[in-house]
Order: C-alpha cells, then sequence, then structure tokens
C-alpha cells in the first residue's frame, strides 16, 4: 500500500481521515448494532407494549360485547389478540435481561397503579411453559407461520377478563449488512471528495515553497514566493523569502568584491610591468614580466567570470545536438581532434545558451589539452541527459578530482599557463551547469584517460517537430550569430 500511494502530506491526511472516519463508523454501528434492548423492543416488542398500554386507557369505556369485534379487528400477521378468563401470562420474576427490558419499558407507557394489571414476559417459541403451549396451540389452529420469539402480554380487564397479546420478534439485522456496506461507501465517497478538495488547498502554498526551494539551488535570483495560505504556511514563505533575499545580497556583495578587486589589480600590475622594464639583469627581467602576465591573466579570466555571472542571460530551450555540434567545429577549427557521437535529432535541453557553450568549451579544451583528443558522446535517461567527454590523457587520482574544481588550483606544477592554465576553466564549467541545476564529476574513461560527466535535467518535453529554419534556429541558440558562426549546425562528426 506504501508504494501505490505517493508519499505526501496530502496522501497522509487523506488516509488518517478515511481510516480514522471509517473505524469511526463501523465502532458506531458496532454500539447500536450490540444494544441488546434497544434492538428487542425496537423489533417489536415495544409495538406490543404500546399497543396493549393504549387499549388499557380506553378499556373502561368499551362494552363487553365489543369485546370480541375489538380482537377480530386487532389480530393480524404480526400482532395476535386473545380474550380468555385468567391470564396466560402470570406476573413472575425476571429471568432474564429481556424480561427486564420489556418490564421496564411496560412501566414507561403504564401508569403504576395500573402495573398489577399486566402480565408480560419474553419467550422463545420452543419454551416448555403453559404460556407458550396455550400460543403454539393458537397458532397451529390459525395456520399463522411459526415464529422464532415473542412478547406475551396480558391485561385485566374491567370485566375480570384477560386480554392476551403476543407479538412475534423479527430478527433484527446481520452486522456486516448491505446497509452497512452502503453507508461506509457514500461516507467514504463523501470523505474523499472533500478531503481533496480541503487538503489540496491547504498544501498547494507547501507545493510552491518546494518548487521556489529547487529554484533558489538553480537561480538565486528566482521572484520571491506569495504569502498565502495557513499562518504556519505564511510564515515559512515569509522565513524563505528574507532567507532568499539575504543570499542575494550575500553573493551579490561578495561577487562585487571580487569584480573591484580583480579589476583595482589592473593599475599596480601595469605599474610593476613599467618598473619591470628597467630592470637590467635581463634574465631577473624575464621572469619578473612572466609573473606578471600570469597575475593578469588571471586578473582578467576573473573579470571574464564575473562579467558573464552578473549578465541577465534568459534561459530557453535549445537543440543540444547543435549547440555541441558547433562547440566542437569551433574547437576543431583550432587544429584541435575532436570526435562527436551521433546524437539523436531534437534532444532539447533548458539552458542559458552563452553560458552552456562556454563551460562545454572549457571542457573539451581541457580535454584537449591533456589528453591530446577529445571524445564527445550523449545518453538521455526519462529525466536526465548525460554529456561524456573522453580523453586519453593521464587520469586524475580519485582523492584528488575534487581539488580541480577549485578556483585557481592546478594540478600540474608548472606556473606556465600554456600548460597549467589560470586553474578557472572547470570551477567555471561546474559554476554553470549547477545554475542549470546539473552537476559535474570526473571518473576514469572506459578506454583509459580521464571522462568527464556533466549531468542535466532533461525537460518535460525532448522530442519535439520544428518544422521550419528560424524555428531549428533558435532552438539551437544560434540566432544571434553570424552566417559563418551557424554554418557548422547541421554537420555530421
Amino acid at each position: 500500500m506504501k508504494n501505490l500511494l505517493p508519499d505526501t502530506i496530502a496522501t497522509r491526511a487523506m488516509a488518517l481521515l478515511v481510516v480514522g472516519l471509517a473505524v469511526t463508523h463501523l465502532i458506531s454501528n458496532l454500539f447500536y448494532a450490540t444494544d441488546r434492548e434497544s434492538a428487542l423492543l425496537a423489533t417489536g416488542g415495544e409495538h406490543a407494549i404500546v399497543w396493549v398500554a393504549i387499549t388499557d386507557a380506553f378499556s373502561d369505556v368499551v362494552p363487553d360485547e365489543k369485546w370480541m369485534e375489538i380482537v377480530a379487528a386487532a389480530n393480524t400477521e404480526n400482532r395476535f389478540v386473545t380474550i380468555t378468563d385468567y391470564p396466560v401470562v402470570d406476573q413472575t420474576a425476571d429471568s432474564d435481561w429481556r424480561e427486564t427490558a420489556v418490564r421496564q419499558d411496560l412501566a414507561r407507557h403504564v401508569p403504576a397503579d395500573r402495573r398489577e394489571s399486566y402480565g408480560i414476559s419474553y419467550a422463545p417459541f420452543s419454551d416448555d411453559t403453559q404460556a407458550m403451549s396455550y400460543w403454539r396451540e393458537y397458532i397451529s389452529a390459525n395456520q399463522l407461520e411459526i415464529p422464532d420469539e415473542l412478547i406475551l402480554v396480558s391485561l385485566n380487564l374491567e370485566n375480570g377478563s384477560w386480554l392476551n397479546v403476543a407479538t412475534p420478534i423479527s430478527a433484527p439485522p446481520g452486522f456486516f449488512s448491505a446497509r452497512l456496506g452502503l453507508s461506509m461507501a457514500v461516507m467514504l465517497i463523501a470523505v474523499v471528495f472533500l478531503s481533496a478538495l480541503i487538503v489540496g488547498r491547504m498544501t498547494d502554498p507547501l507545493k510552491r515553497l518546494s518548487r521556489a526551494a529547487e529554484k533558489l539551488g538553480i537561480d538565486v535570483q528566482a521572484p520571491a514566493i506569495p504569502e498565502t495560505g495557513p499562518e504556519e504556511v505564511r510564515r515559512t514563505a515569509r522565513a524563505f523569502n528574507v532567507m532568499q533575499g539575504r543570499i542575494r545580497r550575500f553573493v551579490d556583495d561578495r561577487t562585487q568584491m571580487l569584480g573591484a578587486i580583480a579589476h583595482d589589480l589592473g593599475t599596480p600590475i601595469t605599474r610593476l610591468r613599467l618598473r619591470a622594464e628597467f630592470v637590467e639583469d635581463k634574465e631577473l627581467r624575464t621572469k619578473m614580466l612572466r609573473d606578471l602576465d600570469d597575475m593578469q591573466h588571471m586578473v582578467a579570466s576573473t573579470l571574464s567570470f564575473i562579467r558573464e555571472d552578473a549578465t541577465s542571460e534568459p534561459q530557453t530551450t535549445v537543440d543540444l545536438g547543435s549547440l555541441l555540434t558547433r562547440v566542437c567545429d569551433d574547437i576543431s577549427d583550432a587544429g584541435a581532434k575532436v570526435e562527436l557521437a551521433e546524437i539523436p535529432r531534437w534532444t532539447l535541453l533548458d539552458c542559458r545558451p552563452i553560458a552552456m557553450r562556454r563551460a562545454l568549451g572549457n571542457l573539451i579544451e581541457n580535454a584537449v589539452k591533456y589528453g591530446g583528443l577529445a571524445r564527445v558522446s550523449l545518453k538521455i535517461d526519462p529525466e536526465k541527459i548525460y554529456i561524456f567527454i573522453d580523453d586519453n590523457g593521464p587520469s586524475i587520482p580519485e582523492d584528488r578530482r575534487e581539488d580541480v574544481f577549485q578556483p585557481f588550483l592546478r594540478l600540474e606544477d608548472s606556473r606556465n599557463r600554456e600548460t597549467g592554465g589560470t586553474g578557472l576553466g572547470l570551477a567555471v564549467a561546474r559554476t554553470i551547469v549547477r545554475a542549470h541545476g546539473g552537476d559535474i564529476r570526473l571518473s576514469d574513461g572506459p578506454e583509459g584517460g580521464l571522462r568527464v560527466e556533466l549531468c542535466m535535467p532533461r525537460p518535460q518535453k525532448t522530442e519535439t517537430e520544428i518544422p521550419n529554419k528560424e524555428t531549428r534556429e533558435k532552438h539551437s541558440g544560434l540566432e544571434n550569430h553570424s552566417p559563418r558562426e551557424r554554418k557548422t549546425e547541421w554537420k555530421t562528426h
């Protein structure tokens, strides 16, 4: 059952309501069914007592010759009436709870000064008593249906004769009956419908909060969520919006501070470069200029990353095959060796195209630089898209794979940027990919070397028929580029 139902607050609340009300309904019906006295009186006992009590009320004004007519008119299939000179039922002590129940009910309908004139008892048809012998003979003589149980009443009239009444007791319905099933079904349908409506409205703000939390992990500039719903949910939404604002200010402050530091470093680096030119020692001057070039390159890379991070590029749906083709073609045109495996047409990806091209370009160029070539392939799952970039270079020790994503950290020991770079490429790539809700991890390649694996969330609809050239260019993320930049869009590697 746990696997059949979604594990949500709405489901749990509905299940609690349905189970709780169903159990309550069953217990209430069980109490009703086990109320023995009420069941006994409801199935015929009270009817007999009330009829005799009413008859007793006007018995003193009825002429003797009219009693036989009353008896004849009162006899039905569910009430047997006779007049005798003696009481069929004597005043006896209570033998069980049934006797007690019918005597208590008689006391509620008959005045206290008349109770001595009554005899009343409960008797199964099989009882071997004088009263049951009398009624067995009566039922047999009149060819009536034999009952299982009877309520017997005898009333002493004003003229000294006795009015005798026997009422068959019908068996109460079983506990598990069609009536119980029908009432349970109506109750459950009503509860499920109303609880789904009410609980759904109550949990909708929580769903919005959950979606906003997921979006915050991708875009810190996401809009605030509405502060609606119950008081607890409103407080949670308000706290979430405050937290999001603080995170946004924190990121903006740190980014601006880093950008300012990188920008301000440009001036002293330039002054140092000018002063280094006056150093007479040629070897020392060369080393100083090389170090200044490295510093200037790192500052420029940092400023470039900050400028792109601060740019609010709109997110759109692009054709991943066209995007990869263009990136691979650009790197191939520079003389690098890149192999792109066949990719299904119109594999769509929701992303910021410029940022994603930079991330893919950094990773592929990294593979070419350290592995000699880059093999790019794709794997599509129902919810994820995996991009694999393999090379033939040396792998990275498992305990150092996370270190390469740290800014300005290089595993290559030389400080030559021609071989080691600035150490920002992988950091920038992972920042971009994580901003899209994905991630990057490193592993050993299937043919040796290093494998870089990008895991990206897949859009709801990944296969779409896009009929014209204008729409194709839009979904490839190339509509703002020159014809030369678009020339490789449909090239097959």
